[in-house]
């Protein structure tokens, strides 16, 4: 496939015509990096700017005492990283560590700045990249604050929630395939407690592991799991305006 032809398929590049796309094109430098890796180093992401075109890539932040992390974006085919430092300049302190082989397009960060200068359509398509990212780790912050861990369990499912599945039953895309120990980090928790209560919505015919692959079978049960805690929070409130 022709770099052109993946740049298409990001919506960093969407709406850009043929002649922008070929002159980043030529630019772009067509990667491999292996799995299980921390690819780009904090003092690197103010260098190059990558768009992965196949694998995923999750970027974390660690406690350096005691090696907890928290994985602030899981990204995919499409994506880009790191959007943080090719907007201000400055190293962001996180890692891009590789969950498989993986495939990118880079360039300088300075190509890509060039780029949001000249064409208006990349810089808007970069601006709506930037909303969701931030609105994602608004929702994630909002999570970790006022959510039970169950909580945060049924809404990561639910935000990776995939009814297009080859088995005709519901996947949960990007996050089908992914450890105990992954999933743990995505909603800031820890391995024993994401198996707990895994074992629980299993028990509970929520959701399923078919071969590794984690998938839900009830999808109703599991939006009152993401709702309970919310239901929780207003009952209190009808009750002092009751009263009242």
């Amino acid at each position: 496939m022709q770099i052109i032809d993946l740049l298409k398929q990001s919506p960093l590049f969407a709406g850009l015509d043929r002649k922008a796309l070929q002159e980043m094109s030529d630019a772009l430098v067509l990667e491999t990096h292996r799995g299980q890796c921390d690819i780009l180093p904090p003092a690197q992401t103010v260098e190059r700017f990558y768009v992965i075109t196949r694998g995923r890539v999750k970027i974390t932040r660690s406690n350096g005492h005691d090696g907890r992390e928290l994985t602030l974006w899981l990204l995919g085919p499409g994506d880009g990283f790191d959007i943080v430092s090719l907007l201000d300049g400055q190293p962001h302190v996180v890692s891009a560590w590789t969950l498989e082989e993986i495939e990118t397009l880079s360039a300088p960060v300075s190509a890509f700045r060039e780029w949001l200068e000249r064409y208006p359509a990349f810089r808007i398509c970069v601006h709506r990249y930037v909303a969701k990212q931030l609105r994602e780790v608004t929702e994630l912050a909002g999570s970790l604050a006022l959510h039970d861990t169950m909580t945060r369990l049924a809404h990561l499912l639910l935000r990776h929630f995939d009814v297009a599945t080859s088995a005709g039953r519901a996947g949960v895309n990007l996050i089908s395939d992914l450890s105990h120990d992954e999933l743990a980090s995505m909603i800031g928790s820890v391995r024993v407690v994401v198996n707990r209560l895994l074992a629980r919505l299993k028990k509970e015919a929520v959701v399923e592991l078919d071969n590794g692959r984690l998938g839900v079978v009830n999808l109703k049960r599991l939006l009152r799991h993401a709702e309970a805690h919310l239901a929780g929070m207003r009952k209190p409130q009808r009750e002092r305006s009751t009263k009242a």
